[in-house]
């Protein structure tokens, strides 16, 4: 005899709706903490707040995945703020690589200034390539 048994059986549809949902769930708790950056939980999501220009308790609630369906304004909202802040970033990140490149640059030349002969002694010093000739030909012997 079988047994009838009420429950639905295994809908795809649903469960890769389920998925999907859990996905972007995923996605908006990651883009708060990369939004907030360091620090505790709540600095995390008031940083997150302020960047997103959304209330603190939507935030909040992203980040501790409440919201079970993602409205698409909040995802959209979420993603343009995180693709300012990766633009800034990157702004950030090539300024910070001209000062370096800026202060090396005035660094060998007050080495230059010091002493002449340094830099014609280390060609492939600025370039960063070492290709041992110069090493083996130093140390024959």
């Amino acid at each position: 005899m079988t047994e009838i048994s009420r429950r639905e059986p295994e809908n795809p549809r649903r469960e890769a709706e389920m998925y999907r949902v859990e996905a972007i769930q995923e996605e908006m708790a990651s883009a708060v903490r990369v939004l907030g950056g360091d620090g505790s939980a709540k600095e995390q999501i008031t940083r997150a707040a302020r960047a997103a220009r959304l209330p603190h308790t939507t935030i909040e609630r992203l980040r501790w995945r409440k919201i079970k369906r993602v409205p698409a304004d909040l995802a959209d909202a979420i993603r343009e703020a995180l693709a300012k802040h990766n633009e800034e970033t990157l702004s950030r990140a090539k300024h910070e690589l001209f000062i370096a490149q800026t202060e090396a640059e005035a660094l060998r030349r007050r080495l230059e200034q010091i002493d002449p002969g340094y830099g014609r002694s280390f060609p492939l010093v600025d370039r960063r390539q070492d290709t041992g000739a110069r090493r083996d030909a130093d140390f024959q012997g």
